[in-house]
């Protein structure tokens, strides 16, 4: 057995016992976040199939899972039945990226407007907030659902909270706010090689989960996300091969596909 197959073995594991504890009608308590880690786990397994057969059927699969998963939590915050700030806030809402993914860009309006500018200054940096509020935002200018002035008021923030910091993660929507492809371009590769950084630094400390160390180490689901806004604001695909964003992948982003029916998640397959 392989790594990658034990991580498979133990994601399936993962999203049989939440699923069994779920309640057959009516939401969970939000205490433990089932439903968010419900959704993360059919990212990882979206990843860890692709990454085993390169059939990307399967992973237009998991992914449409996670964001129905997610979209089921999130109408539930809306109508007060469920939802606590540690799961419901804007940085956790990694599902809208998932959608975009798989061009699945009505769920994703859906997730971006009822998952908007929720920060909780206690759970998180304002400015890991900030960047993925932006791309929701910067989203839903695309789709016609905000005023560009609502996309200024975020940058604005952002570049107060990083300051004189050059960071790529800043660069990037300010490349994207101003529609400079190369400027985007090397923003979104020195975000990969940072990142790319980051796993390197955690899994030789020991603190990277397996599930994680063998799937989002190598796939980035949220930058193919981006490679996708990118292209749906009219500006070209990055030139160069970016690190951990394979072109099928991209490709896959703009595709039309058929999805499992909106409430497959609850059976996993």
């Amino acid at each position: 057995m392989t790594e990658l197959d034990l991580a498979t073995e133990t994601l399936e594991l993962f999203i049989r016992l939440i699923r069994e504890r779920l309640p057959t009608s009516g939401y969970p308590s939000d205490e433990e976040g089932d439903l968010t880690h419900l959704s993360l786990y059919y990212r990882l397994r979206a990843i860890a199939r692709y990454l085993a057969t390169g059939n990307t059927t399967p992973y237009v699969a998991d992914l449409h899972r996670s964001g129905q998963a997610r979209l089921y939590y999130i109408q539930g915050c809306v109508a007060g039945l469920t939802g606590t700030e540690r799961f419901q806030r804007t940085s956790r809402n990694r599902a809208f990226f998932d959608c975009i993914a798989i061009n699945d860009l009505s769920t994703a309006e859906v997730l971006a407007e009822q998952c908007d500018n929720r920060y909780v200054e206690s759970l998180e940096y304002e400015d890991d907030f900030l960047f993925v509020q932006f791309l929701q935002v910067f989203f839903l200018v695309l789709r016609g659902r905000r005023p560009p002035e609502a996309l200024t008021e975020v940058l604005e923030r952002f570049r107060t909270v990083i300051g004189d910091e050059d960071d790529p993660f800043l660069s990037l929507c300010q490349g994207l706010q101003e529609s400079k492809a190369p400027a985007v371009e090397e923003a979104l590769r020195r975000v990969m090689e940072r990142r790319a950084a980051n796993y390197t630094r955690i899994a030789e400390l020991g603190a990277l989960p397996h599930v994680v160390l063998q799937t989002e180490r190598f796939i980035d689901v949220q930058a193919v996300a981006i490679v996708r806004m990118a292209l749906l604001a009219g500006l070209p695909a990055p030139v160069a091969m970016l690190p951990r964003v394979p072109d099928e992948l991209c490709a896959v982003a703009g595709d039309r596909h058929s999805y499992p029916s909106s409430d497959s998640w609850r059976r996993g397959s």
